[in-house]
C-alpha cells in the first residue's frame, strides 16, 4: 500500500473533526461536503458545455460507453 502525505485540506479537516465527537455533527458535515462537491461539478459541467467541450453526444459516451482507464 502506498501512504501519501496529508494535503492541506485534509490536515485541517482533521484539526476540525476533534472539536465535534457527535454523530449528528457527522451527518451535517458530510451534507455540506456533498453539497459542495455537486455544486463544483455543476459550474465545471455548465462551463464545459458552454464552451463546445461537452455535449449530447459526448454525454452519451460517458454514459453509456466504457470509458475506464487501465490500471497499470
Amino acid at each position: 500500500m502506498v501512504h501519501l502525505p496529508l494535503n492541506a485540506i485534509q490536515q485541517h479537516l482533521l484539526q476540525m473533526f476533534t472539536f465535534n465527537k457527535r454523530e449528528d455533527g457527522l451527518k451535517e458535515l458530510q451534507s455540506v461536503l456533498f453539497n459542495y462537491y455537486r455544486d463544483k461539478l455543476k459550474l465545471q459541467t455548465r462551463d464545459f458545455w458552454e464552451n463546445n467541450q461537452l455535449d449530447s453526444t459526448k454525454m452519451e459516451e460517458i454514459m453509456y460507453g466504457h470509458n475506464r482507464i487501465s490500471a497499470k
